[in-house]
């Protein structure tokens, strides 16, 4: 009797022991893309290389911007002359409306009136979207820092000319610094005891950082009878590179 007391004791103690382990993991991307530009033309500069911190907005690459200037104040100019012309299809429509309503004017003037406020307005629709089009166009022929970020890779030179047509040419390789992930891998009893939002710690060269347990998978990594768990940090400062080894540490 005494032993089954001294046994049930055991099983409390160890049911009210924190749940907690360390499990390796690998420093990973949160996010990593390939840019381009929508736009043909030729590279005037890349002001970034490869391990180069960029900020969020900062600019990346430029292309020759006279040809897209000249098409942006064109297309404005056409704008400026649909509106004017619009206005004036609008005013003789309202004076051929009242002259008809007077009984002075005939249906056949009355439609011809229409009938230029008609292509006024089509006129004036296709000068807006050639605008719209050229202003977007000025816009990405410059690739800027989507995120805060590393270089990863330049595959374009200043002078290089660019053909976009039916496919994206690769431009600048970057990766998010924040924040960073980890991946590690866990049994299924473990995975069962974790909730996404927990927050971890992890030991990256010898330096601790907070972070939170983003994702538990519900299928093994191949091969394993392990489930992925990925953490999200951030790192401030410090500059990390994707493979690093890191330890996880749960609660």
């Amino acid at each position: 009797m005494k032993q089954l007391y001294i046994l049930a004791l055991l099983l409390v103690s160890f049911s009210n022991v924190a749940f907690s382990a360390d499990v390796e993991g690998k420093l990973s991307w949160s996010q990593r893309i390939v840019m381009s530009t929508t736009v043909s033309g030729v590279v005037d500069e890349v002001l970034v290389s490869a391990g180069d911190r960029v900020n969020k907005g900062d600019v990346l690459l430029r292309l020759q911007a006279d040809r897209f200037k000249a098409s942006l104040n064109s297309a404005k100019a056409s704008k400026s002359d649909a509106q004017y012309k619009l206005k004036e299809a609008e005013r003789e429509f309202g004076r051929a409306q009242e002259l008809y309503d007077r009984t002075v004017l005939s249906d056949r003037d009355l439609q011809l009136a229409e009938n230029g406020l008609v292509a006024a307005r089509a006129e004036f629709a296709t000068a807006s979207t050639r605008y719209t089009n050229a202003k977007r166009d000025l816009i990405e022929s410059v690739i800027k820092a989507p995120f805060d970020g590393v270089i990863l890779k330049r595959y374009v030179q200043p002078g290089q000319t660019i053909i976009t047509r039916m496919k994206s040419v690769p431009m600048i390789s970057i990766a998010a610094t924040k924040p960073y992930h980890v991946i590690g891998a866990v049994t299924s009893v473990y995975a069962s005891k974790l909730a996404t939002g927990q927050a971890v710690t992890m030991t990256i060269n010898g330096k601790t950082y907070n972070g939170i347990l983003l994702s538990i998978g519900y299928e093994p990594v191949e091969g394993t009878d392990t489930y992925p768990v990925v953490i999200s940090f951030n790192a401030g400062d410090d500059l990390m590179r994707a493979g690093q080894t890191a330890t996880i540490h749960f609660p």
